[in-house]
């Protein structure tokens, strides 16, 4: 049986991913600032701590097989948040994994991660880095750490680059980005599962009719099918929004104050 360690477990996408694999792990552990104010699901329990504490997190990886890293600011924002959260807090997650002997870490990367390539590329596994955020320089960073960690001491890694998880898609970006809720949970799963991996980038979406990335390989590796297709949701999206001219859409802009563009 495995063992699960979720941090970022409560927040709108580990909520999702929790409640889809409840019960399916002999032992669910949520690393997590504050105790939820929802009720937990069967196996689990709670350890308090922040990502900024690293003998917290080895403390908390003890008997840990596989680490689901979804903690992180979540969005754009100043260089020195996206700093201590995604950058610092990211390390402490992969040391406290090598000091505990966690087996696995699932990445949650990002689409921003590529932002500034083309839309008209369809892009693989391979595709030069290029980010269109200080968020998506943080998950460049949580990527080549994971490189290093795999090389090194071989604390294997899934690089989810997860795409838009969202009930529906909302807009013509998100017709090529589309992560179900149901793809997303199948996706976690599989990253959780299978293997053995190495170190293998993953793209995070459902099998979209218009998608912008090629990920048969990332999927292969781990046995991932998606089942749902953005196309299906095309006549609902809001058709105003003008066609993106980069993967990181309205992200790609230069100006950025306070968190808007």
């Amino acid at each position: 049986m495995t063992t699960v360690l979720y941090t970022g477990g409560t927040g709108r996408m580990g909520r999702v991913i929790r409640e889809g694999l409840a019960g399916r792990y002999e032992r669910v552990v949520l690393y997590v600032r504050s105790a939820p104010t929802e009720p937990l699901f069967p196996g689990e329990e709670v350890v308090i701590g922040d990502l900024s504490e690293l003998d917290a997190l080895t403390s908390a990886a003890q008997g840990v097989d596989v680490i689901v890293h979804l903690g992180a600011v979540a969005d754009e924002a100043s260089f020195e948040r996206i700093r201590d959260a995604n950058i610092d807090g990211t390390y402490h997650v992969y040391e406290a994994a090598r000091r505990a002997g966690v087996r696995r870490v699932v990445f949650a990367s990002s689409n921003h991660i590529i932002g500034f390539h083309p839309a008209s590329a369809r892009l693989d596994e391979s595709a030069a880095i290029r980010p269109d955020t200080f968020y998506g320089v943080s998950k460049a960073f949580g990527e080549a750490l994971a490189s290093l960690y795999y090389d090194k001491w071989g604390v294997e890694s899934v690089l989810l680059r997860i795409g838009t998880f969202r009930p529906a898609p909302e807009d013509v970006r998100q017709l090529a980005l589309w992560l179900s809720w149901r793809d997303g949970i199948e996706l976690t799963r599989c990253a959780i599962e299978n293997g053995p991996v190495g170190c293998q980038v993953v793209y995070g979406c459902s099998a979209n009719t218009d998608t912008w990335w090629d990920g048969e390989a990332g999927w292969a590796a781990i046995g991932y099918a998606p089942q749902d297709n953005a196309a299906d949701h095309t006549a609902a999206v809001d058709h105003d929004v003008p066609a993106p001219k980069y993967h990181g859409g309205a992200f790609t802009a230069s100006a950025y104050e306070g968190g808007i563009w």
